[in-house]
């Protein structure tokens, strides 16, 4: 079989980058198969990403970015959907309920280890860099929970991209300025 066609080593990538399965489907051998874990930023906690791979279709990853059953203010949609031309390599989405998703996704060749990484790193900066604008998909009314006190669950992952990811995004305010 080619490179891809068999599902890549998700569950050793995961433990090696400090990653918690928290729900998984299929076997490794399988065709198909997901994991999902729930990441951390400095701002933004607890965001649940699935991710997904496929026999020649590559890793598609999605994090739902609220709870469902939200209804979803314009201004805060059209902030999300503004935010795709400014951040390569990720995009925001609403399913057919109106729940808003962050995505990525890795193409077959570019499968690997360090690029799953970057992507969930990735997802994690945006998630922190919008956590105040985007509020009213996070939470009900806007109202963020105090997550003041609460240390990252993957600081493994995010010492080992972060720095590297953040060059490949816009400028981002200096930390005084964002409270990070």
């Amino acid at each position: 079989m080619r490179a891809m066609e068999m599902a890549p080593p998700l569950d050793d990538w995961l433990a090696d980058l400090g990653l918690e399965t928290v729900s998984r489907t299929a076997a490794p051998r399988d065709e198909a198969l997901s994991r999902d874990v729930v990441l951390d930023g400095e701002r933004r906690f607890d965001l649940r990403v699935t991710i997904a791979w496929a026999a020649g279709m590559g890793l598609h990853l999605w994090g739902y970015y609220g709870p469902d059953a939200m209804e979803l203010p314009r201004r805060t949609l059209l902030r999300l959907l503004g935010a795709n031309a400014e951040y390569p390599f990720v995009k925001f989405a609403v399913t057919e309920e109106d729940r808003p998703m962050l995505i990525t996704e890795l193409p077959p060749a570019a499968v690997d280890r360090d690029e799953l990484g970057r992507a969930l790193t990735r997802m994690v900066v945006v998630a922190d860099r919008l956590v105040e604008e985007t509020a009213p998909a996070i939470a009900d009314r806007g109202r963020l929970p105090d997550w003041s006190g609460r240390v990252s669950r993957n600081p493994q992952l995010m010492d080992r991209y972060r720095a590297e990811v953040e060059t490949t995004l816009p400028e981002w305010p200096d930390a005084e300025e964002t409270g990070r």
